[in-house]
């Protein structure tokens, strides 16, 4: 009796440890995601001539940044 209770203990610790690092892995590929991203906005700003489309892109820019901060406090 005591060792199953023991045992619903310990499967539910090893989920709780999975649940955290799956958090953390999706954290990881999402702020991947954001680095490409930023990336890419900025080869797209090398060849724009538009200074209203320049704007919009760097302003992109920024809130890709902000957004990838809070993610890594929230890590």
């Amino acid at each position: 009796m005591q060792l199953e209770k023991i045992y619903e203990k310990v499967k539910k610790y090893l989920l709780l440890i999975e649940e955290d690092d799956i958090e953390k892995k999706k954290i990881d590929k999402l702020s991947e995601n954001i680095e490409e991203k930023i990336s890419k906005i900025k080869n797209k700003l090398k060849s724009i001539n538009d200074t209203d489309d320049e704007n919009r892109l760097k302003e992109e820019i920024a809130i890709l940044k902000k957004f990838k901060k809070q993610l890594k406090e929230k890590k």
